[in-house]
């Protein structure tokens, strides 16, 4: 067959799928953005998901099919509900169902167009199809070639079979926004000091706790390796279930022959299973045995929290809530109906800020000044000039971003292309970002858990959103910039700002007519949110969205003359000559 997926999986999605994933994220009609994580039902709704979603009975091969019969019969086979592959087997030879491996990829497609016989193959042509990786992670659409699948068909007991299936899961994308949802499952950064999400779909139903434990003893996604570890010991497997009481208490039976955790890799593990399993909303703690022993916990008891793990919190654990933002080139912070001018020297008349970014704990600022030229360093609440550090000179500057290790972001032009650059206790350096340095780049964030980057990059069919990976080395400094991917394509629009409003989900504002309407969109930061998106609009001058990476403030949309929170549609007046706002990062 044509560009079968290959070993490492490269699942199907279409953008026909994403309207259903952005239901899961966007509230009814286009009222408003959500304001929470990664968005998993009850199990009321999930139920309710599930009388809509019936089970499906895959149908075996009748005998004397054709070719073409024979492959379409493989196809609606693979759409058994719940899932099992048993019968889809049928339609194989028995070498290939031997050797078939669809846990590899999913294919979700839109539409398949009508099958062509060639001598021994038949020809399936996919419309509009994207690829999730074997742990059920977004690798993004395909085309060309990878839209065709070719099904070598011979005859083995007197009856058509299929010899070289893909090994893949190939579905209907309606049939696949019915049962999966995006979730996230948690990992750390290199230091173990915070946990990074890295979404993925996994279907919905009573076995969500169960996907979700096994989708985490799995590791990393393929994209991830390298860039984020685990404390889940290779060699572990779950039982044929995960159960979960009337109590909320999550009962994780591992077995396996992994090695024995010390009791600092244990509560990290822990951390990892409850930030994953949290996003169940029927559990409320869990309670852990690894070859029928009990896993100690810290402080004692049994069960472990899905709340305790917060000091690991991949928005950071101590930041702050409150705002920062210029107005007439002096430093404002506060909350969004308290906002002042600053004390310190950052408040002074004459200090011409032109942009600020406050690092996540809201003690220290980055602010570009000198015409948009200078970035400099200091305390929000200094009140002698000499405190201000400069770290970088030259080009024109765009808002720096903070993570929550301390690392300073900063995009310069120079030359029209994009130097990024990074800011820690070793100083500053060059960072190149494939699909963003060189280009012509406007904005750059970074998540708070510092293992991601997006930006914006503009070109003449419009704004792009681009992101990469950050790999850090063994101290914590960042060694490159890898995996890159498109979060947004160009639509021929531009893209006035981009905000972190989750974890591993961004904001994105577009003026639609400038200076009167302007349309905010919501995206998973691994682009798994694109094409048909709803959307909210807003009415004004909106020159800039705050929002909190942890999901818990209000999504902000920043006018000069006032705040407006997009659920609530409550404001907030705001100093004058307001430029900028948002929250730390």
């Amino acid at each position: 067959m044509t560009r079968r997926p290959s070993r490492a999986g490269s699942p199907v999605l279409v953008p026909g799928l994403l309207l259903g994933l952005l239901v899961a994220l966007v509230a009814s009609g286009c009222a408003h953005l959500p304001t929470t994580g990664p968005v998993v039902e009850s199990r009321a709704s999930q139920s309710a998901d599930m009388r809509r979603a019936s089970d499906i009975d895959a149908r075996p091969p009748v005998a004397g099919a054709s070719r073409s019969e024979v492959v379409s019969g493989f196809l609606d086979a693979m759409t058994a509900w719940p899932v099992q592959t048993g019968v889809a087997k049928q339609y194989l030879t028995v070498a290939a169902a031997e050797q078939w491996d669809p846990e590899q990829g999913t294919v979700v497609y839109s539409d398949t167009q009508p099958a062509r016989e060639s001598g021994g193959t038949v020809t399936v042509p996919l419309t509009s199809a994207s690829s999730l990786d074997s742990a059920g992670a977004w690798r993004g659409p395909l085309a060309g070639d990878d839209l065709t699948l070719d099904f070598r068909v011979t005859v083995e007991d007197g009856e058509y079979r299929i010899a070289d299936p893909v090994d893949a899961l190939v579905v209907p994308s309606r049939w696949f926004q019915q049962r999966y949802r995006q979730v996230s499952l948690y990992f750390f950064d290199p230091l173990a000091q915070i946990l990074v999400p890295e979404p993925v779909f996994v279907p919905v139903g009573e076995q969500l706790a169960t996907s979700l434990v096994a989708g985490l003893l799995a590791g990393p996604p393929p994209q991830a390796r390298g860039v984020v570890r685990t404390f889940v010991p290779d060699g572990l497997s779950v039982g044929l279930s995960v159960p979960v009481d009337a109590a909320g208490i999550a009962r994780i039976a591992l077995v396996g022959a992994a090695p024995r955790l010390t009791a600092g890799e244990a509560e990290l593990m822990l951390a990892q299973l409850a930030w994953t399993l949290r996003q169940d909303s029927a559990v409320r703690a869990l309670r852990v045995t690894v070859d029928g022993a009990d896993l100690p916990l810290s402080g004692g008891g049994a069960d472990y929290p899905v709340d305790r793990g917060e000091a690991f919190d991949p928005a950071g654990a101590d930041a702050t809530r409150l705002l920062y933002g210029v107005a007439d080139g002096r430093l404002v912070w506060g909350p969004s109906d308290n906002l002042a001018v600053a004390k310190g020297v950052l408040g002074a008349k004459e200090r011409g800020l032109v942009t600020v970014a406050a690092r996540p704990d809201g003690a220290v600022v980055a602010v570009v000044d000198s015409g948009g030229s200078r970035l400099r360093i200091g305390g929000v609440r200094d009140t002698v000039g000499p405190s201000l550090r400069t770290v970088l000179s030259g080009g024109v500057l765009r808002r720096p971003t903070w993570d929550a290790a301390g690392r300073l972001w900063v995009l310069q032009e120079r030359g029209g292309r994009a130097v990024v650059w990074v800011v820690d206790d070793r100083g500053a350096r060059k960072v190149r970002v494939p699909g963003i340095s060189g280009r012509s780049a406007r904005q750059l964030l970074v998540s708070r858990d510092g293992t991601r980057l997006v930006a914006v990059v503009r070109g003449a069919a419009g704004d792009r959103v681009v992101g990469a990976r950050v790999v850090l080395d063994p101290r914590g400094a960042v060694a490159r910039a890898v995996a890159p991917f498109v979060l947004r394509p160009a639509r021929g629009t531009r893209i006035r700002d981009l905000a972190w409003t989750g974890p591993s989900r961004i904001a994105l504002l577009t003026p639609t007519v400038p200076g009167t309407l302007s349309e905010i969109d919501v995206a998973s930061a691994d682009g798994a949110t694109g094409g048909d998106e709803l959307s909210t609009i807003v009415a004004g001058d909106v020159i800039g969205l705050a929002a909190d990476p942890s999901g818990t403030s209000p999504i902000l949309a920043v006018l000069g003359d006032r705040l407006l929170d997009i659920v609530t549609q409550g404001e907030h007046d705001v100093p004058a000559g307001l430029t900028e706002l948002d929250y730390p990062g």
